[in-house]
């Protein structure tokens, strides 16, 4: 009772505990919570009117493309410059999905379920498919070669292979479904495109208008008196003119945060030291090379270039090796020599009279259970010597799912691409095989029943070991460039000083860049994302250290920041200038012209300090006049003008115009209303589609935040 006493006195005191623990444990969560928000909010590669693309997504769709293009291309690799623009792509993809997707919601526009069915395998089906299910005899998109991929992809449950065929199979079904989402989005744009066609549709006295535009073609001569004709130094621009003209075109410069830059670039190149060593170690494996009964042992371990045991037609092979062959005899070697920064030596391994090509099909059979592969194979072997159906059974049971759609075909194929594309095994069997007879061979995943269905003639063929040596700088050669370069960044201290010690040791100097966020390349430097990440991660001012990219050293420093938002009068000043002296001075021109009271051709020819030309076949309709090029004054007032009689001066875009109309001709083809209408629509179905992304995204609030990232 006493306890309870005590308890009930100090209540209040209770009270404040339990309250502050309570909230504590509230704030500890919404802290945590908020820790995860930030995470979230953090996670942006970019942002669209509102909407994240995450880092995942991002990604996940760049590994899409990626896939599809191994896929489609065959490459197992992808070059820098085609995984750089992959990554574009990814993020360009991205936000039009967001743009078309909300553009097509607010008006209730999809693509149903039996829409996207029809356009991937019923009867309207999708030109991207066509394109990869062409039939190679014919040319022709096949359908059954699509149905066939589909079902071979679907009716191999996921665990019955192992091995590349599962990573082959798990790829064609990823790309199936990338390609599905691909063209579900392209009809979807499609769609909303072909409704703003026909929103512009226009009506008869459009038809009639454009019909009269470009009825009537003249001939013309003119005279021009260029604005560059007058230095800029005599006109005067008023700051007050600038800003207006500034403040009416403000939407138009819109932009992302962007960086300006100067910098330099330094190559690093082997010098004489260099040449002398590779040209050394080479030499003291000449003996060695020439004498080997393991060529392809010595070679692989040494040369810059791995040794092709293959046979090539003499017609393929490069004219200076051609040259060796013709001469030599076998295991004959010729060099060292240097040739494009490499030593080389050629053993001749022999020469024969052989197929350049052959023709080939096969079966892929997995591995999984040897016993069971074999005994499979001897069945289908015997199957088909009996006079089975190759094409149907490679369909039915090959593995290989780039070629069971296809009957197995192979295509044509060199010893060198059999050895580059399958293996040593594959490469001899094939060259060796009688034409039509069926064999086996066997890899570590799979066994196939190839059969060599056709060979081109016998052809005069080589087989050279090329041992190549690659001269290279040196680590000492590296060093000393690298010294050299690095003092020269430690006496640059601000930007005037980085461009002039640049200047002074001759280095190859770059100003005035401008990089934007979504940049890879910088100039001629493909791989350059590293040097754009440090340019935004930088303030005005600062100068990087050296970066090594492309055999080469690169420095940089920041000239100037510009935020996301609106370019800067500053910035947009010299198009604007341009545009404004190019006013003034054809005033300029124009009044000088009329105060001379001119009246002949020639005389204003003589008073432009110019010639007489002419240009032909030129009506309203015009967009560019050969000889002179885009002159939309001209274009709106010579088919107008009254024949043989001279011009006022005109102001054109890129100079001031006199012109004379030689002669009309009037086009003999009647008014179609029809004929006209495709004209229309053909050019605004090639305008419209990228007009409309255009739109949609100069309207929309674009955040690129991809420099955070990658």
């Amino acid at each position: 009772m006493a306890t309870l006493e005590k308890i009930r006195k100090r209540a209040g005191l209770l009270a404040v505990v339990i309250g502050f623990a309570l909230l504590a444990f509230i704030m500890g969560d919404l802290l945590n919570s908020g820790q995860t928000l930030f995470r979230m909010s953090a996670d942006k590669v970019a942002e669209v009117n509102g909407e994240r693309i995450t880092t995942g997504q991002y990604q996940e769709r760049v590994d899409e493309i990626t896939e599809a293009m191994k896929l489609q291309t065959g490459q197992s690799a992808l070059s820098n410059e085609m995984s750089i623009q992959i990554n574009q792509n990814a993020y360009e993809s991205l936000i039009n999905e967001i743009l078309i997707d909300d553009a097509t919601q607010k008006i209730g526009m999809t693509v149903s379920s039996e829409e996207l069915a029809d356009i991937l395998q019923g009867d309207n089906i999708s030109p991207m498919i066509q394109q990869l299910f062409r039939n190679p005899q014919t040319g022709q998109f096949d359908k059954s070669m699509l149905l066939g991929f589909l079902q071979s992809i679907l009716s191999i449950e996921e665990g019955a292979l192992g091995g590349p065929q599962a990573e082959q199979l798990m790829m064609y079904k990823n790309f199936w479904l990338y390609l599905e989402k691909s063209i579900k989005q392209q009809r979807l744009i499609d769609k909303y495109n072909g409704l703003l066609v026909k929103a512009i549709m226009p009506n008869k006295l459009d038809l009639q208008s454009a019909y009269e535009a470009g009825k009537e073609s003249v001939n013309f001569l003119y005279a021009v008196q260029p604005y560059s004709s007058i230095p800029d130094s005599s006109v005067t621009v008023e700051p007050a003119a600038l800003q207006k003209l500034y403040d009416s075109r403000k939407e138009l410069f819109k932009q992302d945060e962007t960086r300006s830059i100067k910098y330099f670039v330094v190559d690093i190149n082997p010098n004489a030291e260099d040449y002398k060593l590779t040209e050394e170690r080479i030499t003291e494996l000449k003996e060695e090379f020439s004498t080997t009964t393991d060529v392809a042992d010595l070679v692989n371990l040494n040369s810059d270039q791995p040794y092709l045991d293959a046979y090539v037609a003499e017609s393929d092979l490069p004219a200076e090796v051609l040259s060796f062959v013709k001469s030599a005899k076998v295991n004959d070697v010729k060099g060292p020599f240097l040739e494009d920064d490499s030593y080389k030596m050629y053993r001749l391994m022999g020469t024969t009279m052989a197929p350049d090509s052959v023709k080939a099909r096969h079966i892929a059979l997995p591995l999984q259970d040897e016993a069971k592969a074999l005994a499979l194979a001897d069945s289908l072997i015997n199957v088909l010597n009996k006079g089975g159906d190759f094409a149907a059974l490679a369909q039915e049971f090959s593995v290989d799912q780039s070629t069971a759609a296809n009957g197995g075909d192979l295509g044509w194929f060199t010893e060198v691409a059999a050895l580059n594309g399958i293996g040593q095994e594959f490469k001899n069997a094939c060259f060796s095989a009688k034409e039509g007879a069926y064999f086996t061979v066997r890899s570590d995943y799979v066994i196939q029943i190839v059969q060599v269905t056709d060979r081109t003639k016998n052809v005069p063929k080589a087989n050279v070991a090329i041992f190549v040596m690659n001269v290279l700088p040196s680590n000492e050669t590296f060093n000393a460039l690298y010294n050299e370069v690095n003092q020269c960044l430690a006496n640059s201290t601000d930007v005037e000083k980085f461009e002039a010690n640049a200047q002074e040791k001759g280095y190859q100097l770059f100003t005035d860049a401008t990089l934007t966020p979504g940049d890879y390349s910088l100039g001629t430097i493909q791989d350059a994302r590293q040097v754009i990440k440090w340019a935004f991660n930088n303030k005005k001012g600062s100068i990087s250290e050296i970066f090594e990219i492309d055999n080469k050293f690169i420095a940089v420093a920041v000239t100037e920041v510009y935020p996301r938002g609106y370019a800067s009068l500053e910035q947009v000043e010299p198009a604007l200038k341009d545009e404004l002296l190019a006013e003034k001075k054809s005033q300029m021109i124009i009044d000088d012209l009329k105060a001379k009271n001119l009246s002949t051709m020639d005389a204003y020819a003589q008073a432009m300090n110019s010639s007489v030309d002419t240009a032909k076949y030129v009506t309203f309709n015009t967009r560019r006049i050969t000889g002179i090029g885009e002159e939309p004054a001209l274009c709106g007032l010579v088919p107008y003008a009254a024949e043989n009689q001279v011009s006022a001066p005109v102001k054109g875009d890129n100079g001031v115009y006199v012109f004379s109309v030689l002669s009309k001709t009037a086009s003999e083809k009647p008014f179609d209303a029809k004929a006209e209408q495709a004209t229309i629509d053909n050019m605004t179905s090639y305008r419209i589609p990228y007009q409309t992304m255009e739109v949609l995204r100069r309207k929309a609030d674009v955040i690129d935040n991809r420099i955070a990232f990658f």
